[in-house]
């Protein structure tokens, strides 16, 4: 069974050809990596066993369609459907697509991530149920994406009915037109590759308006890493909040002057630690408000003296989960 061998563990974003020409489709890449995730843990409460791959690849095209050989993705039989969102209905009926989906699973795979999803058993060799089955799947995920989407601030797209195949679609798949690159989007379960998903997106920007909204709540993330401060700046911006980040105690206290609603801190820094920058930021006016609150990040095994400084109002020790911490941030801000 698929839910037994899913682990709730947590690793760092693994990010690759991400540069900032390609930020707002990289931000789509998240927000849809999001929607996997939320999806299987709402349904059946669990967790692929570490966080998913995104990487920037080129498409393969042929006569303005994606060229798909699935067996790429998993070296055996491989089911995939094709799901597209345009900006209406009319859009869908003349093919002006604004993003492509693509939803490639191992096909004997499938019928453990339906169990999951709390859908009827299917049998892997009729391949009639097997691509219904793909479809099923890929709808669920689609329609989570679009309230992804939403929580960012774009309009509700369309959303065309699932087109599924087995190992290739001989005359490709329709695209957004002029597009040239895509995101895959890569899931593991026990260490193996299980799920991929694609996002090809019109020139790599959303071309949905974005709806009036309130401004973003301001995070300031402090931690001496670069690496995770690159992936948490990127989760965060995500899901909406505006972020700023230091690299160091002293950093952050010149950061203090941009009011953020809600700071994240390191313990273990150079030049200024997470315990002398709180001394220090109750030294420091922010701007006439109230004292921000301070959830603390921590690879210490010795917790216990944490919450017992004031302006602390929760901690989490790495590695963590990035759903807990965004749970956590919304608690407080």
């Amino acid at each position: 069974m698929l839910k037994d061998i899913v682990r709730k563990e947590s690793a760092r974003l693994k990010l690759r050809s991400f540069s900032g020409d390609g930020q707002n489709a990289f931000t789509l890449a998240l927000a849809l990596s999001a929607a996997v995730k939320k999806v299987f843990y709402e349904k059946s409460e669990t967790t692929f066993s570490g966080e998913p791959e995104i990487e920037k690849k080129p498409i393969v095209e042929f006569n303005g369609r994606m060229r798909v050989d699935a067996m790429e993705k998993f070296n055996t039989t491989t089911v995939f459907s094709v799901i597209q969102l345009a900006s209406s209905e009319d859009g869908l009926r003349k093919q002006e697509y604004l993003i492509t989906l693509v939803f490639y699973l191992d096909k004997d795979s499938l019928p453990d991530f339906l169990r999951l999803l709390q859908y009827p058993y299917i049998d892997a060799d009729e391949d009639l149920e097997v691509k219904d089955g793909c479809g099923t799947l890929g709808n669920v995920i689609a329609g989570q994406y679009k309230k992804e989407m939403a929580s960012l601030g774009y309009r509700d797209a369309s959303m065309s009915h699932f087109e599924s195949y087995i190992n290739t679609a001989v005359n490709g798949i329709a695209i957004p037109r002029g597009t040239t690159e895509k995101y895959q989007v890569t899931f593991e379960v026990d260490g193996t590759k299980r799920l991929v998903v694609e996002l090809i997106s019109f020139a790599m920007l959303p071309r949905w308006q974005a709806v009036e909204k309130a401004l973003p709540k301001k995070i300031l993330v402090i931690d001496d890493d670069p690496a995770f401060l690159k992936s948490i700046e990127a989760f965060l911006e995500a899901h909406g909040f505006s972020v700023l980040v230091a690299r160091d105690g002293k950093e952050g206290i010149e950061q203090l002057r941009r009011i953020p609603q809600l700071i994240i801190l390191d313990l273990n820094m150079p030049h200024l630690d997470g315990f002398g920058f709180i001394l220090k930021m109750k030294e420091t006016p922010i701007g006439g408000v109230v004292q921000p609150p301070i959830i603390v990040l921590t690879s210490r095994e010795d917790v216990s003296d944490i919450m017992k400084v004031e302006g602390i109002v929760a901690y989490m020790t790495k590695p963590f989960q990035p759903d807990e911490l965004l749970n956590g941030i919304q608690m407080f801000i």
